[in-house]
């Protein structure tokens, strides 16, 4: 692998020699001077260019300029928030130019999905993101890249991970079994989850936020579609540009540990309220330990791996004449973990080509990814959270414990020295394919033939090497086994898609008419095996290991071997009158192998939208009010997000049965059903309604768009455990259509662009969404995630997370705690419900009233879903300066700090040092007791925080050198900058980081062991020749 990635880079470094070395030509020269302004007065900034060629200039701050040219070529002015002008020379030496300004954007055309559309004459709620806007974030992951950027889009980081993809939810959460990812659609061909594209391969996303917008896509289209395209090339001398950062990243914040002297003392006062005398006081606890006070273990401070580096460089070549035009990127992404035993290194290389001669359109698209993701060891956070300060210090050269003390913690630093040496790396090879060939029958009708093909090639090996600990006397403290594991996965995919298209104007009169078919067929095959004891930690493949062998595929709980096939059709007429009334209707058919008896569903939507603005009572006050359009929408969306097979029954034969009696006994193979059929589940299916208006000012330097919307989801499909008398073990379950929900929100973009010398733009965003689960099929009218267990019990006491009816999705059902019994009278009380109880015990409210405390006394309690969210942008340019800051803010968020709970739990948290005791007998801080004492119960709110936060999400400071300095080496553009990414979190939330996603439902807003998002800093440099 390595040698692969320094073949590319040497490959890219001799590009890069090769064309820097390329010479322009010139004609009869003339030396050009003049001067740039609009109706305000000069205009600092403006790019000069001989078009045709990347030879150009900028005016200076009062807007003059020089520029030598052919005598017979054309000036090519332009400028952000103005239109472009181009001005032939004709052999003159002075020319003045005055620019119009364009900040109304409205013919701009924007992807909707099999076609575009200029701004104007959008129905439906899309908006649109710039290449320029996402690579002010030093990310892999295109979600996180988005976030606060788009009214309606939700983006919360599932962990801070390298490489890690974040949450990405259109208008609140779509669905109950995980499909709540929205489609990705790479330059026409969709994709099953994030592409992973590198920023620098991105020219725009487009973002369909409403039913009707999305139903174009049908089944795929449930929870909103990001459309990408990608960067093409254009007509031109050839281009050349590099984009390349390096930073550091830092984790700000943490669970407050105790050190080994509050940690002592933590135990003497637990000791004392106990009357404990193992700690009666603090000279026999030293006595029976004396390495307590020698140690001072720091284990966080050893699996955090500070100033953790992060690096990405790009190099895009694009050009073309003579009708061919390509473009081709080239990046590299490598971050290392800020926790130890974590990275992540990308290779991205896309080919973009296209070829127009006469009547054909031909287009070829190419993309390769290499992907290496070393992961953190399972537990390790948690672990380090749990470390008491006084357990000794392991050499993990020498395996030598430092000063162990008794056995207990010699086996625990045991098993951490195993973790610690455990290597987890995945790799993924990826490619991907395209062609599209489009033909023009006439000036009206044309028809596309898309095929696409892509390849993913999977492999992780896990490896616990042999792992032998000594005490100082020499004995070997028993250790974990060693292991090696492999997963091998291959994912092929093949779609084809055939596109006619055809337009017509009878007078004022237009339509346009979208006829797609569609096929896909998809592969996924998953083997697994796993051997132990190694004979040697320098031998790491499955043959090295001698014991315990275990391979499978096809019905191996590690394995999968599945394919799957998705047909569609589609019909969408378009209609707009003098582009004032606006009218759109489409039709998707779709049919999946993943439904049995009713394969088939139909996707049905409308649009409509007014240009009231273009109307003639309008012109009296268009000056002031420059645009002004109303939206409408209804759309029909279908989702079939579940396991393939789940019609058919499975049975596994894993089970041995005693047949016989006495000395008859026989042990025979036994086979279970741990997969019951229902050949009935349908559909899932969304309605969507939407209303929206798009307002602007002053010729739309300020803009306000605003949307209201409401989805309806109906027969949700979830996989529901079957209880053990079913006889299918305690795994069992069966795809159910289980309910209905509902989601409602508003949501708001306010823009406001300012051009002159001091040139900036600010933006702002708001989003409330509403989400209820409005009915549960069946008697059960609340399911808890068997995922969302707090503080270490993974069974039913300490589940938090639920489906519930009249709640929303994920919500969370907790024990009310009342403080601490804090005296005789108190816990007199107590007693009659916890008979057990004692002073300095948390209390908990029996909210039933029943007489005792069980789990049927949780009672709601929010969720990790945020009320509404907040995203503020601001960017500024003076002379060859530029700045740029985004903030974003959620609001009304609760969050389960269960890193916390782990450490009250194991005695390692700071409160302990004022836990309650007869001298401190105000504290709610609870008596620590033992790790299975009912304080540190999961299932309580005593671990519930509120969630809200402010974070500034990137600022920037970057500086352009004049191209007077550059053009003589053929650079015309030379930028550096310094940036910082969440360097300001403003929060009451006490854990790691309040950006807790998780997988977006059971476990959104549930902090447990959660790798934490860091802070970074960053100086990168942009050149364009």
């Amino acid at each position: 692998m390595r040698q692969q990635k320094f073949k590319l880079k040497t490959l890219f470094s001799v590009m890069g020699l090769f064309l820097l070395g390329i010479g322009y030509t010139y004609g009869q020269q003339v030396q050009v001077s003049g001067n740039v302004s609009d109706d305000a007065g000069p205009l600092p900034g403006v790019s000069v260019f001989i078009k045709g060629t990347n030879n150009g200039t900028a005016t200076d701050f009062d807007g003059n300029y020089e520029i030598t040219a052919a005598s017979n070529a054309v000036l090519s002015f332009s400028f952000i928030g103005y239109k472009n002008k181009d001005v032939s020379i004709n052999g003159k030496t002075t020319i003045n130019v005055k620019l119009e300004e364009d900040v109304s954007a409205l013919e701009e055309v924007v992807v909707v999905g099999y076609g575009a559309q200029k701004k104007k004459e959008l129905t439906g709620a899309v908006a649109q993101v710039k290449s320029e806007e996402l690579l002010k974030t030093s990310t892999a992951d295109i979600g996180t890249a988005l976030q606060g950027q788009i009214a309606g889009v939700n983006v919360v980081a599932s962990s801070g991970a390298p490489g890690a993809e974040a949450n990405v939810m259109i208008r609140g959460l779509t669905s109950i079994n995980g499909a709540n990812r929205p489609l990705y659609v790479v330059d026409g061909i969709p994709f099953d989850g994030d592409p992973k594209l590198s920023i620098n391969e991105i020219e725009t996303i487009d973002v369909l936020k409403d039913g009707a917008s999305a139903a174009i896509y049908g089944t795929r289209g449930a929870a909103g579609v990001i459309l990408i395209t990608t960067k093409k090339g254009k007509e031109g001398q050839m281009k050349i540009a590099v984009d390349s950062y390096y930073g550091l990243q830092h984790i700000t914040s943490g669970t407050p540990l105790l050190n080994v002297e509050d940690r002592l003392y933590a135990q003497f006062i637990q000791g004392a309220a106990l009357s404990d005398t193992r700690y009666g006081n603090t000279w026999t606890v030293i006595e029976q330990s004396p390495h307590f006070l020698t140690n001072n273990t720091d284990l966080m401070g050893v699996i955090e791996n500070d100033l953790a580096p992060i690096q990405n460089h790009s190099l895009t070549v694009s050009g073309g004449r003579d009708g061919l035009t390509y473009s081709l990127t080239g990046s590299y992404f490598n971050q290392e973990g800020a926790i130890i035993k974590s990275g992540y290194d990308r290779f991205n290389v896309r080919a973009n080509s296209q070829f127009v001669k006469g009547k054909w359109n031909i287009a070829t698209g190419i993309s390769f990814r290499v992907e290496d993701r070393e992961h953190a060891p399972w537990g390790l956070l948690g672990n380090a959270i749990g470390y008491s300060p006084y357990q000794p210090y392991l050499d993990p050269d020498t395996s030598q414990l430092d000063n162990a003390g008794d056995g207990t913690g010699a086996n625990n630093l045991s098993f951490l020295g195993y973790q610690f040496l455990q290597e987890d790396n995945q790799e993924n090879n990826y490619f991907d394919g395209n062609l599209s060939v489009t033909y023009n029958f006439t000036n009206n009708l044309k028809i596309t033939s898309r095929v696409a093909s892509s390849y993913d090639n999977g492999t992780r090996i896990t490896i616990n090497p042999k792992f032998i600990a000594y005490r100082d006397d020499g004995s070997e403290v028993t250790s974990q086994r060693s292991r090696i594991r492999n997963l091998s996965s291959l994912a092929k995919k093949f779609t084809w898609e055939n596109i006619l298209n055809y337009q017509k104007s009878f007078g004022d009169h237009n339509f346009n008419f979208t006829g797609v078919y569609s096929s896909e067929r998809y592969n996924y095959s998953e083997f697994f095996a796993e051997k132990s004891d190694l004979a040697s930690n320098d031998i790491t493949v499955l043959n090295g290991a001698t014991a315990d062998p275990n391979v499978g595929s096809g019905n191996n709980p590690w394995t999968q071997d599945r394919e799957s096939t998705l047909i569609g059709m589609l019909a969408r007429l378009q209609y707009n009158y003098k582009g004032k009334y606006l009218l759109s209707g489409a039709v998707r058919r779709d049919g999946s192998s993943r439904f049995k008896e009713e394969p088939w569903g139909v996707f049905p939507s409308v649009t409509a939208g007014w240009n009231v603005s273009d109307e003639n009572f309008w012109n009296p006050i268009k000056n002031t009010i420059s645009n002004f359009k109303l939206r409408g929408s209804r759309g029909t969306t279908g989702n079939q997000g579940i396991a393939d097979y789940t019609y058919t029954p499975t049975i596994t034969l894993d089970n041995d049965y005693v047949l016989g009696a006495g000395s008859n006994q026989n042990l025979v193979l036994g086979a279970t059903q741990t997969g019951f059929a229902n050949p009935r589940v349908k559909w899932e299916t969304s309605v969507s309604l939407n209303a929206g208006f798009d307002l602007g000012f002053f010729n739309n330097k300020l803009t306000l768009s605003g949307d209201m919307y409401e989805t309806k989801k109906q027969d949700m499909l979830f996989p529901v455990l079957l209880p053990p008398t079913a006889g299918g073990g305690q795994d069992a379950e069966v795809t159910l259509n289980v309910g209905d929900m509902i989601n409602k929100g508003v949501e708001f973009a306010l823009n406001y662009q300012h051009n002159g010398k001091f040139s900036w733009n600010t933006g702002f965003t708001y989003t409330r969404n509403r989400n209820e689960i409005t009915k549960m099929s069946g008697s059960n009218k609340i399911i808890y995630f068997d995922d969302s267990s707090i503080s270490g019990h993974d069974n039913d006491q300490d589940l938090v997370s639920a489906l519930a009816e009249g709640y929303e999705g994920g919500a969370f059902f907790l024990i009310e705690t009342n403080g601490t019994i804090k005296n005789e009278e108190e816990l007199a009380e107590y007693q009659q419900l916890v008979p057990d109880a004692k002073l300095g015990d948390l209390r908990y409210v029996d909210f039933d009233n029943n007489g005792t405390i069980d789990i049927n006394d949780r009672q709601y309690m929010g969720s990790g879903t945020p009320d509404f969210e907040m995203g503020l942008n601001f960017s500024a340019n003076w002379k060859d300066l530029d700045f740029s800051m985004q903030w974003y803010g959620s609001f009304n968020s609760e969050i389960i700090n269960g890193n916390k709970a782990l450490a009250y739990k194991d005695g390692t948290h700071q409160d302990l040092v004022y836990q309650w005791t007869p001298q401190n007998s105000t504290s709610d801080i609870p008596v620590y007791r033992n790790a299975t004492h009912n304080n540190y119960r999961g299932q309580t709110d005593y671990w519930l925080e509120d969630g809200t936060f402010v974070r500034l999400r990137n600022i920037s400071l970057g500086y352009t050198v004049p191209r007077d300095y550059t053009e003589i080496l053929g650079i015309t553009k030379f930028r550096v900058y310094v940036a910082a990414q969440n360097p300001v979190t403003i929060t009451k939330y006490d854990g790691y980081d309040p950006e807790v996603g998780n997988n977006g439902l059971s476990t959104r807003g549930i902090d447990k062991g959660t790798y934490p998002v860091s802070s970074q800093i960053r100086t990168g440099l942009q050149i364009e020749f």
